[in-house]
């Protein structure tokens, strides 16, 4: 079952939320948006690709969510900051609802999928939403 959606793979729209979280916390580079990514628990080591996130990067800034200005000062070479504009900021609150309702969507199939008859042996038991 290779890069099957089944596996997670893909999830790489969450990415976009997740940004825009790290970004509402404060300007940042690349690298350190990455190590904050998977710090919190957001995205996991394997699952992120630096290439994804800075096409991201550039995709969120062509659409106003995020402006970018290049750092010469503060580092030994140039680094692009990110900053969370006010459309991102709005644009992170709706993420905030219609992440809701796919906690609500996942909770019911992940409940459908406990109640199958043999569910706890195909994988891991599931825990209660």
């Amino acid at each position: 079952m290779e890069k099957c959606a089944c596996q997670g793979a893909f999830l790489d729209k969450f990415i976009q939320p997740a940004i825009l979280v790290v970004l509402s916390r404060g300007s940042t580079h690349g690298f350190q948006m990455i190590a904050e990514l998977e710090r919190s628990g957001m995205v996991s080591g394997d699952s992120l690709d630096p290439a994804g996130l800075y096409r991201t990067l550039k995709k969120l800034e062509s659409g106003g969510l995020v402006t970018s200005r290049w750092d010469t000062e503060t580092a030994s070479k140039p680094r692009r900051i990110y900053t969370l504009a006010p459309p991102g900021a709005a644009c992170l609150a709706q993420w905030r609802e219609t992440l809701l309702e796919y906690r609500q969507n996942l909770d019911a199939i992940l409940a459908g999928i406990q109640a199958l008859p043999g569910a706890a042996a195909v994988g891991k038991e599931l825990p209660a939403p």
